[in-house]
């Protein structure tokens, strides 16, 4: 997708990324201070989306297409591929934030960059 997101909003993700966005969300919130991404594998975060009828094809794919359009990043780090926060994604993990598709209870709020 060409441009900048900064105007995307929730509606511009179909259901099943919106319920993969909410558990990178989920995982995010989880992290501290020091290590903000200590939750958000990709591993657990296809561990959790497998609990929304999703399959590990269809969220590797959705994975794909959130970096692809620059919602996320995807790092390997220590043999591990961590789900990053970009801020080209802060509107819609605000509106996400406020729907049933974000199932923790603490608020993530985004590390500086």
């Amino acid at each position: 997708m060409p441009g900048t997101n900064k105007h995307l909003i929730k509606k511009d993700l179909d259901i099943d990324e919106k319920k993969v966005m909410g558990r990178i969300i989920d995982m995010w919130s989880l992290g501290d201070q020091e290590h903000p991404y200590m939750f958000s594998t990709e591993s657990e975060i296809i561990k959790y989306s497998k609990n929304d009828g999703l399959s590990e094809d269809k969220i590797l794919n959705i994975l794909k297409d959130l970096e692809d359009r620059k919602l996320i990043s995807r790092v390997e780090e220590k043999g591990k591929i961590f789900v990053k926060y970009r801020a080209d994604s802060s509107h819609i993990v605000k509106e996400l934030q406020k729907t049933s598709y974000v199932h923790s209870r603490e608020r993530f709020k985004p590390p500086h960059h």
